[in-house]
């Protein structure tokens, strides 16, 4: 029984620290691939962001300390043993998403982006930034499972910061089209994520208990 114990906690830690990993060289694919223009001041890049270049380094540094803080907050060992920082890092968190997420939806509906991803940028920006502080009012009452669902789907949308980047380093130009669904894509997959996750765990928490209560499993017809 402890074994098994031991062995989902494994698993699950597995998956935890692959999915980080695989997000950490997403990041480093996407400063190589996208912002190495910031090293070169005669990039052509810099005319393109002319009207917007003093607001996306504030953009930038924001979402990227958002997702870092939100990478620290998803650990259940900083949570359980360590509340201080736990609750530090969240206030860093929503800090950052309230700094970046508007400055995000404001570059992004600007003649800068094609006309295409204006209102998902609307969508994104402001799902961004409601999901985070819908987190934060949760646990502020003290609603612990609403709060953890709601800082799940916010990170969902901090990780749209990186993962719309990567196709850039494996496309060299694509349609506005194209842009576009793949941004609404990663929109209902921060959606709907979260849940599915939580409604995963919550099965397979029935399921052992019922195995280590000698309880039948019922298996579908």
């Amino acid at each position: 029984m402890a074994t098994r114990t031991r062995a989902s906690a494994s698993a699950s830690d597995f998956v935890k620290w692959s999915f980080f990993a695989i997000m950490g060289l997403s990041v480093l694919l996407v400063l190589w691939t996208d912002e190495r223009f910031w090293l070169n001041p005669a990039d052509p890049h810099w005319k393109h962001i002319a009207p917007v270049k003093w607001l996306l380094p504030i953009h930038g540094l924001a979402g990227l300390t958002a997702l870092i803080a939100g990478a620290f907050q998803m650990s259940s060992r900083i949570r359980q043993q360590h509340i201080a920082f736990h609750r530090m890092l969240g206030k860093i968190y929503i800090s950052a998403v309230c700094v970046s997420a508007p400055i995000a939806t404001y570059i992004g509906t600007s003649t800068l982006e094609p006309v295409s991803i204006r209102v998902e940028q609307i969508f994104q920006g402001g799902l961004w930034l409601l999901s985070a502080l819908v987190a934060w009012a949760c646990i502020r009452s003290g609603q612990m499972a609403l709060h953890k669902a709601w800082m799940m789907r916010s990170y969902g949308f901090t990780l749209i910061f990186v993962l719309s980047r990567v196709p850039d380093a494996f496309i060299s130009s694509y349609s506005d089209q194209l842009l576009a669904d793949v941004l609404w894509s990663l929109v209902v997959v921060a959606l709907i994520a979260p849940e599915t996750i939580l409604t995963a765990q919550t099965l397979l928490r029935i399921r052992n208990a019922k195995a280590r209560h000698g309880h039948p499993v019922a298996t579908p017809l």
